[in-house]
């Protein structure tokens, strides 16, 4: 997928590079990331820093995954990121996390907002998947904002653990 810089009222959404080693360290220390995406915590500079240089050779590729950082527009803080997943040759799972500090300011729902579009016509697929657990109320908030549409709740190992998850969708058409 090609480079992309998505600008928005607050926010820019553009490509990891190496100076964003730290900060992705230290956001993914909170205490959501630890509870809702554990294989997302990077305990050490040199796992985040490896994680990084992996993303950064995925957007050469079609296969992805497609990770990109958050920045506030005021002052370049790295506050959290979106993504685009394949689950399966056909169906694309949406993801984001914002850092605890960050949390209650409508930033995941600017930056996924402005993201769907995009990715809609850079992987030119008309549906993209939200799944996320029954217990993160705030994820589940967000893409009901965005109108996702919930298709299907169950148990089922969801980051290695079983969990209770919502799976919504959401149509280009939408």
């Amino acid at each position: 997928m090609k480079a992309i810089k998505i600008k928005t009222e607050r926010l820019l959404i553009t490509q990891f590079d190496e100076s964003m080693i730290e900060s992705v360290h230290l956001n993914s220390l909170d205490e959501d990331t630890r509870k809702f995406v554990p294989d997302e915590v990077f305990e050490t500079i040199k796992k985040a820093g490896d994680t990084i240089r992996f993303l950064m050779e995925c957007y050469d590729g079609d296969e992805g995954p497609f990770v990109y950082p958050i920045l506030k527009l005021a002052d370049n803080e790295n506050i959290g990121y979106v993504q685009a997943i394949w689950m399966d040759d056909e169906n694309l799972e949406i993801g984001y996390k914002i850092a605890n500090k960050h949390i209650g300011n409508g930033y995941a729902t600017e930056a996924l907002k402005a993201f769907i579009l995009v990715i809609f016509d850079e992987l030119d697929v008309s549906e993209i998947w939200g799944i996320t657990r029954v217990d993160n109320v705030a994820s589940c908030r967000v893409l009901e904002k965005l109108n996702f549409k919930m298709q299907d709740k169950d148990t089922r190992n969801y980051h290695g653990s079983q969990h209770e998850v919502c799976k919504y969708l959401y149509r280009k058409s939408d």
